[in-house]
């Protein structure tokens, strides 16, 4: 491939590119010195062939967005997201889609989107997690949807893609016992929080946004109404993860008697650095200084699963099933948005319908 000047018989100069397409030499020229650049970088970025198709299209529609600039045009437009998620959707715009970010969208195939989806990778060059390709490939997705609804583009390149297959983390269920030696592994100033995360079943966010104010002690509720964001620079205070997951939920209240409410937040640190004056709870030390330290002990003594932190949430859902808890009422106290969401995560814990369907059968056999 090269770019040359070249002087027509009328004395004008145009730029001449040259490529190759399955081995035979070809030209395209220009009058737009800047333009022949382009095409040149195109080339070597998607291949001869997609570059033409690239450059028929944008002469055809000259207001045609690429997808470059469509996202962050998306992005600057869009309604009904916190700012966490419009951070991360910045950040897929800004770093997952060069290898496609100058292609038009209304040149834009499934072949490239596949192409794309196959190439995909982490920052660290690592091949992403099959959840992680099914995020950005639905931010994508979205993002062309609008521009669908907006009459830039016919149909979506994207509805046609079929994502790698992957599986939900595994979920760990602590039964009592196994819970009872992971409570005695947590050094003492924690375990009110640990006992508050499993009996609340309330997610991290929610748990480490809550106030004194925000607890009814006589009547063992818990208002839960924010939530913390991750936001770049830091966190702040926002809306829980859905409409669903603004909720009053019951506690008991020997959990609730045992918390300390003379501070700023419910669960605060032991100690309060410079950088954290307020003593908020934060995860990855939470993790680091408190949860592993723990798991290391409850081993020793005799627990074989490995729960995460989260695990205590899954947990309280499977002890209110176990004990026969409606699963409407189950999914108002988890604060899913859909009872479609309790019942794909945690219906396999309910063994009593499975124990009645067997039940069914036995009465249709002969023995």
């Amino acid at each position: 491939m090269s770019v040359r000047l070249r002087t027509r018989s009328d004395g004008t100069v145009y730029s001449q590119v040259r490529y190759r397409i399955a081995g035979r030499q070809s030209s395209i020229s220009f009058d737009d010195h800047a333009e022949a650049l382009a095409f040149d970088a195109l080339v070597r970025k998607v291949g001869a062939t997609k570059a033409l198709e690239v450059t028929r299209i944008t002469i055809a529609h000259h207001d045609n967005y690429t997808l470059g600039q469509w996202l962050r045009h998306h992005n600057d437009h869009l309604t009904g997201v916190d700012e966490a998620t419009l951070t991360r959707y910045r950040s897929y715009a800004e770093h997952d889609f060069a290898a496609i970010e100058d292609i038009p969208i209304a040149a834009l195939t499934d072949e490239d989107i596949a192409l794309w989806v196959k190439n995909l990778r982490n920052r660290d060059g690592r091949a992403p997690s099959g959840k992680t390709v099914a995020n950005k490939h639905g931010y994508l997705a979205g993002a062309l949807n609008t521009a669908v609804r907006r009459g830039h583009i016919k149909t979506n390149p994207c509805d046609s893609i079929k994502l790698p297959e992957w599986e939900r983390e595994e979920m760990v269920f602590l039964e009592r016992d196994e819970y009872a030696i992971l409570r005695a592994a947590v050094a003492d100033y924690w375990r009110p929080m640990v006992d508050f995360l499993v009996s609340s079943g309330a997610r991290w966010s929610e748990a480490t946004a809550l106030t004194p104010a925000d607890i009814d002690r006589g009547a063992g509720v818990v208002r839960i109404r924010k939530a913390w964001k991750q936001v770049k620079g830091g966190y702040r205070i926002g809306t829980p993860k859905t409409r669903k997951s603004v909720r009053d939920i019951n506690v008991p209240t020997s959990v609730l008697d045992a918390l300390d409410y003379s501070g700023q937040w419910l669960f605060t640190n032991s100690g309060r650095g410079r950088r954290n004056p307020d003593g908020v709870v934060r995860s990855y030390n939470f993790h680091a200084n408190v949860w592993e330290p723990a798991l290391v002990r409850a081993k020793a003594a005799g627990l074989t699963k490995n729960p995460r932190v989260h695990d205590l949430r899954h947990t309280c859902a499977s002890w209110l099933i176990e004990a026969g808890r409606p699963l409407p009422d189950v999914q108002d106290h988890m604060g899913h948005q859909s009872i479609l969401t309790t019942v794909g995560i945690y219906r396999h814990r309910n063994r009593a319908s499975g124990l009645e369907n067997a039940q069914a059968i036995a009465g249709f056999l002969n023995h």
